[in-house]
């Protein structure tokens, strides 16, 4: 499998996870106005960033697994 390619697809879809949670974070704001719920940004931010970043790798090696399987089965079949 390219590492490399795996690991781009995470950084990209990484970087749109962490957009969306900071968006999310900046139009959903919480009513609350105490300490615990006063600056949340930063948790959707990282929130959003890791699962980007699993889903952009899991996506990219599922790819990857089922191009692999393809030729095989292609390979097998002649």
């Amino acid at each position: 499998m390219n590492r490399n390619l795996i690991l781009f697809s995470g950084f990209m879809t990484m970087a749109v996870g962490a957009g969306l949670g900071f968006v999310l974070a900046t139009l959903f704001q919480t009513p609350f106005r105490t300490g615990l719920y006063r600056d949340q940004k930063p948790g959707f931010v990282i929130v959003g960033g890791v699962g980007g970043f699993l889903f952009g790798c899991s996506m990219e090696v599922i790819r990857e697994l089922k191009v692999r399987q393809d030729q095989e089965d292609d390979s097998s079949q002649q």
